[in-house]
């Protein structure tokens, strides 16, 4: 055989096991589907639908209620009631008039109108920058939430059918948030957790508020990352990376769920594959997250890519090497650093906080961290759907308030749905036994919604701490739940603590 033939050998067999990997990736995703269709048990589905529905439309209720009430009391400007803009804190007409600090900020009305009247009626182009800047060049948004402000609102209409698209996503978000329990928990009374869930979620204070009521723009990022997260769930990927490049497309935060969904995905993979056929499936997903990116940029992308790019990253804050911390306006978001300041933590603490803080390291530090720590349990298998979420809410906790820029008090109704199932979900997972379980969903959902309504009323300095607090206390609760499955698995009984728990309920 010739030496030529002898190199081009090796290339031929790379190929054809190339070839035949994705030919068989393929073949399983069709035969899935497949499958999917014959099992399916259309009367389970049809009462699942029904129930979907029904949250959907009780959250609706809840917000559609409240805007209109809040308009109506706090609200200022002529005409109709739906076109009325609404204060930034509510003050409440009690004995001392005070003032709960909510801080509503008015972007739909000076933002979001302005830009989708400019669609309409002024040949508006959303990523442009002038020597003079206006409203009009601070869109800083992918072009996927420009398509949700533009789909049922027309000049003429009510401001309500412009906010209509981003507060039924975030009232969709109580149907995923059922699917994704009743997922987890499976059984009997999966359906029932699966129903608690969306009910809270329906009523959470944060999202009802921030969402519903003043009409800012997590809703629909939101529904699209919890759709991700539910196919992660169900070790779908290449639909859980659909939709993550969808929710990205959205709103920039979607972004950072790549790094951990990704190293779940390789872990479990790896773990069921041989390595070349894990690798390839894995970095054909993170492709089709590539891809679906670039093609929902069409055609800004390529008309503008400067200008584009230049959007894209206009709402952080550059990267710096400091050891002071900054001082936010009165609009601003609370960086991490600052907020230990307020809270009065020592000189030399704040130093090395703001050190990590503005140059990202702790945020960087953090994500790796949690997406390692993933990739492992998933390798291993010793990572369950509830502890799916633990990770992903404590980071998607560490990655918000380790930004630069910081926070504002309405990016926590994007955390809201991932908290919810970490913290309901652990607890229901802890208290599995029948007669435990109304305390731990009692438990959960008391905590859910003290963790809402004590966010809204403190100070907005404390927040990213307060964040940072609930954080912490998911990974306990993760490490609580760890242990007491690891004695089981071990065999060692958990007797003498059941009876301990009965006898303090009992008394």
């Amino acid at each position: 055989m010739s030496q030529e033939n002898q190199n081009e050998l090796p290339t031929e067999k790379l190929q054809s096991r190339t070839t035949s990997i994705l030919h068989n990736f393929w073949s399983e995703t069709i035969s899935s589907i497949k499958s999917k269709f014959k099992t399916t048990n259309y009367s389970e589905k049809s009462l699942d639908i029904a129930l979907v529905v029904f949250l959907i439309c009780l959250a609706m209720f809840i917000r559609v209620m409240l805007s209109y009430t809040f308009r109506e009391e706090w609200g200022y400007g002529e005409g109709l009631v739906w076109n009325k803009s609404l204060i930034f804190n509510i003050s409440f007409n009690d004995p001392i008039h005070r003032s709960i600090e909510i801080r509503g900020f008015a972007d739909f009305g000076y933002y979001y109108l302005s830009w989708v009247e400019g669609w309409y009626e002024g040949n508006w182009y959303p990523y442009q920058w002038h020597d003079e800047a206006t409203v009009m060049d601070f869109y800083s948004y992918p072009p996927v939430f420009l398509y949700f402000l533009v789909l049922t609102w027309r000049p003429g209409m009510s401001n309500f059918w412009l906010a209509f698209p981003m507060v039924l996503a975030d009232a969709a978000c109580t149907g995923v948030i059922y699917l994704i329990l009743k997922e987890i928990f499976k059984g009997q009374k999966a359906r029932g957790i699966g129903l608690i869930g969306g009910i809270l979620m329906a009523i959470a204070p944060i999202n009802v508020i921030y969402d519903g009521i003043y009409w800012l723009n997590p809703g629909p990022v939101t529904l699209l990352t919890i759709i991700a997260f539910y196919f992660a769930i169900k070790k779908k990927w290449w639909q859980a990376f659909f939709w993550l490049a969808v929710a990205t497309m959205t709103k920039q935060n979607a972004l950072f769920f790549a790094y951990p969904i990704f190293m779940v995905m390789l872990g479990e993979k790896v773990r069921n594959k041989p390595i070349k056929e894990a690798a390839i499936e894995s970095i054909a997903n993170a492709l089709l997250f590539v891809f679906v990116g670039i093609l929902l940029s069409i055609p800004w992308l390529f008309i503008s890519p400067y200008q584009y790019v230049r959007h894209m990253l206009f709402p952080g804050r550059s990267i710096e090497l400091r050891f002071d911390v900054v001082d936010p306006v009165s609009n601003d978001c609370v960086s991490f650093a600052k907020s230990l300041e307020q809270m009065g933590f020592p000189n030399w603490i704040l130093a090395i906080t703001s050190f990590g803080n503005y140059s990202m390291f702790w945020m960087i530090l953090s994500a790796s961290v949690i997406a390692i720590f993933m990739l492992w349990r998933s390798y291993n298998n010793k990572m369950d759907n509830v502890e799916f979420f633990n990770w992903i809410a404590m980071y998607t906790i560490f990655t918000h308030i380790f930004m630069p820029r910081g926070v504002y008090k309405f990016y926590t109704a994007y955390f809201v749905p991932m908290i919810l199932v970490a913290l309901l979900g652990s607890l229901v997972k802890m208290t599995a036994k029948e007669e435990f379980l109304p305390m731990g969903i009692i438990t959960g959902g008391v905590l859910f919604l003290g963790f809402n309504i004590w966010l809204i009323i403190m100070q907005r300095f404390p927040v990213p701490f307060y964040l940072f607090m609930v954080a912490l206390f998911i990974g306990l609760l993760t490490w609580f739940r760890a242990y007491f499955s690891d004695r089981k698995k071990k065999g060692i009984s958990n007797e003498r603590f059941m009876k301990f728990l009965e006898s303090k309920i009992g008394s």
